[in-house]
């Protein structure tokens, strides 16, 4: 990620951890992540994007829904 992609992301997370109650850097935390895999979402399917939202914790389910394909073809680009 190159800066501009970064403040682009901040730009988002900060209303986003604004909404939230509770203690301010939790909130930052969690919104954060969130718009960080909406980014990943939204990249094109391949092994290196795969691989990055499964290390963030994204499920294989949400994965399978996003993109259009099956778990086997998930599985089959991880090898």
């Amino acid at each position: 990620m190159n800066y501009k992609q970064t403040h682009d992301l901040m730009k988002k997370a900060v209303p986003l951890a604004r909404k939230m109650e509770g203690d301010w850097n939790i909130r930052m935390s969690i919104a954060l992540r969130s718009v960080t895999i909406d980014h990943l979402l939204g990249l094109p399917f391949s092994k290196d994007t795969i691989h990055r939202l499964l290390q963030k914790g994204v499920s294989y389910r949400r994965i399978c829904k996003n993109y259009g394909v099956y778990h086997r073809d998930v599985t089959a680009i991880l090898q």
